[in-house]
């Protein structure tokens, strides 16, 4: 396969349900004829959505861009208990649909949940202990209880739906939450079990599901207007980065070399061509003499004073 270097950028990919955030990154890499390539935010399987692809240098940025908050619409389904905490798993328990809470106690039991939360992870998901992911453990039979993590609910909208036991939850929240847990957690709260029965990110970060494309668009696209128009579509990192931070640094090419190589550059020797209100702890977008950007800097203190260094090369 070969790696054509002029395609870098991100692309706001509409995930389908039925398959892996990794069967895209094969997807992509066919379409773009491009080894390196990456997403950010994994979905499950069965959820729809959002899912940013990243394409070359881009790919340096995923955590980065793993860092914003996302909003989601959700299915709850009330009654019942799986041990995956979504319709896919395997059922614990049942209530049978008469016995559900009514709707003002199911909507004040939901609104609970706004605000910083400690919430427990599903034992089916991605994250690692001790070197191992925990769905690893649970299909292996090894009981592993992940500890509490804070995060932030924003917002929680719950709307019925026709079908009995199911409601729409519109969530705006922190990264790292998992809608799995809030709809077990509901249940639990109510006494008669929930889980997750669809889920769609809309958004993450600046990336919005209404400028996403599906990857029956891609496919069809190449084949009518070809790899050029599907580069097209690509967001630039500076495009994405100016949506970070707005501060900028301009270097000569004595000083572009320097940082180039990773030396930090001291603010006070180049203040003739830059703006200086920086803090600590700032991002800095860093430009060299052809004015092209290369790196994200942070500002930071030195033994000789203020200096911003690269962090991440592009």
């Amino acid at each position: 396969m070969t790696n054509i270097n002029n395609i870098n950028g991100v692309l706001n990919l509409n995930k389908p349900a039925g398959c892996s955030s990794h069967d895209m990154v094969y997807l992509m890499r066919r379409l773009f004829n491009l080894k390196r390539v990456g997403h950010t935010g994994t979905l499950d399987p069965m959820a729809t959505g959002v899912l940013p692809m990243l394409f070359g240098s881009a790919t340096k940025l995923s955590d980065l861009l793993s860092n914003h908050d996302k909003q989601y619409k959700a299915v709850l389904k009330l009654g019942i208990t799986t041990d995956t905490m979504d319709v896919t798993g395997n059922i614990l328990n049942h209530t049978e649909t008469e016995f559900l809470p009514d709707f003002p106690e199911i909507k004040k039991a939901v609104e609970s949940f706004i605000g910083e939360i400690g919430q427990v992870p599903p034992v089916y998901s991605a994250i690692k202990i001790k070197g191992k992911k925990l769905y690893e453990y649970a299909r292996n039979g090894i009981e592993i209880k992940p500890e509490p993590r804070k995060v932030n609910i924003y917002s929680i909208i719950c709307e019925k739906t026709e079908n009995p036991g199911e409601y729409i939850l519109d969530i705006n929240c922190s990264k790292g939450t998992y809608i799995r847990s809030i709809c077990h957690d509901i249940g639990e709260k109510l006494s008669c079990g929930g889980v997750m029965a669809d889920l769609e990110r809309i958004r993450t970060g600046n990336f919005d599901i209404s400028k996403s494309f599906t990857p029956d668009y891609l496919e069809k696209s190449k084949q009518e207007k070809g790899i050029e128009y599907l580069k097209s579509l690509l967001i630039s990192c500076e495009d994405i980065l100016i949506n970070i931070t707005d501060k900028k640094i301009f270097l000569d090419e004595f000083y572009s070399k320097l940082a180039k190589n990773g030396a930090e550059i001291y603010i006070y020797k180049i203040k003739s061509r830059n703006i200086l209100d920086f803090s600590i702890g700032d991002k800095v977008l860093m430009y060299d003499y052809n004015n092209i950007l290369f790196a994200l800097g942070e500002v930071k203190d030195y033994h000789d004073g203020i200096a911003c260094k690269p962090v991440i090369f592009i």
